[in-house]
């Protein structure tokens, strides 16, 4: 065998669909595409275009949506805190705590400032309650990681101090499942970074 006719060429193994077979196949030329592959490649463009039309007659109809569109701007990629702080004293715990605080409260108060849809008051008030009420706890568990692990001198201390972490890390998981319970109502994200 020649290396352009090798075992796996195509004039070795003839096509089982071909006329010969009795079955007639699309034959296409250089430059052509099969249908098949037409089809979807005009269904993905159109499927493109659907999603990046902007917003027109959906959203107008659709204050929800707008109110979660607006909430992901601000929180989608909230982190816990916005500053670079030094680590390694009480003084720095604390103000990583301030910071954790109010990171998350100008992130809401920039969302109390959306139109909220007159639906979603209730829910949308409970919301931003829990993520302050789940900002203040990391604040203070922050805090508490510090003085556990400042405090444990001893062995038994230190032995003891990964259940105690354990406990402290897993503090505010009661409040972030709530929160996570209206977030999926809402459509919207964690605004505390700590999510």
């Amino acid at each position: 065998m020649s290396p352009r006719r090798g075992p796996n060429h195509p004039a070795q193994h003839p096509d089982p669909l071909s006329r010969d077979a009795g079955a007639s196949v699309e034959r296409h030329g250089r430059g052509r595409l099969p249908m098949r592959t037409t089809l979807v490649v005009l269904g993905t463009t159109f499927a493109a275009a659907a999603l990046l039309a902007p917003p027109g007659h959906a959203t107008a109809a659709a204050p929800a949506a707008e109110y979660s569109q607006g909430v992901w701007r601000i929180c989608g990629r909230a982190l816990l805190f916005d500053h670079a702080h030094d680590m390694g004293t009480r003084a720095d715990s604390l103000s990583v705590a301030r910071d954790i605080r109010a990171s998350t409260g100008r992130r809401l108060v920039r969302v109390s400032a959306l139109s909220v849809p007159r639906e979603l008051r209730g829910i949308s008030s409970r919301w931003i309650s829990s993520q302050r009420r789940l900002a203040q706890s990391y604040a203070v568990n922050w805090v508490r990681i510090y003085d556990a692990i400042d405090s444990a001198l001893t062995p038994a201390q230190q032995a003891a101090l990964p259940e105690r972490l354990h406990r402290l890390v897993h503090a505010p998981d009661r409040l972030r499942f709530a929160a996570g319970r209206l977030e999926l109502k809402l459509h919207v994200p964690d605004c505390t970074g700590g999510g």
